[in-house]
């Protein structure tokens, strides 16, 4: 009985880090073509490039989590936890990259919505990490049923995520904003803002 739950909730948390992010976030009314605001300094492009540096590491980490929900056995509860504690620091990199704007930056028309998608996957993987804790001396059914809730948990986790990476897209696509030509213009960024 426990096997086919923990694969329910592998097949869905793999489901979810496939998923595309365009119905995530809505797409920018500004033309990427639009290129009217100030050209970003070196140190707004460094923003940028460690915003999506950490925002690709918590994507592999929690891909990692995945992984770890089906290796099944009696050392799921243990190499879950373990994935946890990386995905926890992932998580707090990036949000502390997205909240330490460049000076002269925090006014910026994209920083906003930024901030707010992080915010809420910060939230969402504190309830992940809540889930991964509720495993603990679980056995049986009661593993499975937990092992359900880690998964739908990381489901949601993915999606927050895919709203962040929709808001870093949407800001790099907005010429208008100093902070989304950076996102645009760092290399780390291509693969999130493409």
């Amino acid at each position: 009985m426990r096997k086919p739950i923990v694969l329910i909730a592998a097949a869905a948390l793999l489901a979810g880090c496939g998923a595309s992010t365009s119905s995530t976030a809505p797409s920018p009314a500004v033309s990427s073509a639009s290129t009217t605001g100030q050209a970003p300094t070196a140190q707004q492009v460094a923003w940028a490039g460690g915003v999506c540096t950490a925002t690709t590491a918590l994507k592999k980490n929690v891909e990692a989590l995945a992984s770890a929900v089906t290796s099944g056995g009696n050392k799921v509860t243990a190499a879950l936890q373990a994935q946890m504690v990386t995905v926890e620091t992932s998580a707090t990199t990036l949000v502390t990259a997205i909240t330490t704007l460049p000076a002269g930056s925090e006014s910026d028309p994209q920083a906003a919505a930024v901030k707010t998608s992080a915010d809420q996957l910060k939230a969402s993987i504190t309830s992940l990490e809540s889930s991964v804790t509720a495993l603990q001396g679980k056995s049986g059914i009661s593993q499975a049923t937990a092992l359900a809730s880690v998964g739908a948990a990381a489901v949601d986790a993915l999606s927050k995520f895919g709203a962040t990476a929709a808001a870093i897209k949407n800001a790099a696509q907005d010429g208008k904003s100093t902070l989304g030509r950076a996102l645009a213009a760092a290399p780390s960024c291509s693969s999130l803002t493409s």
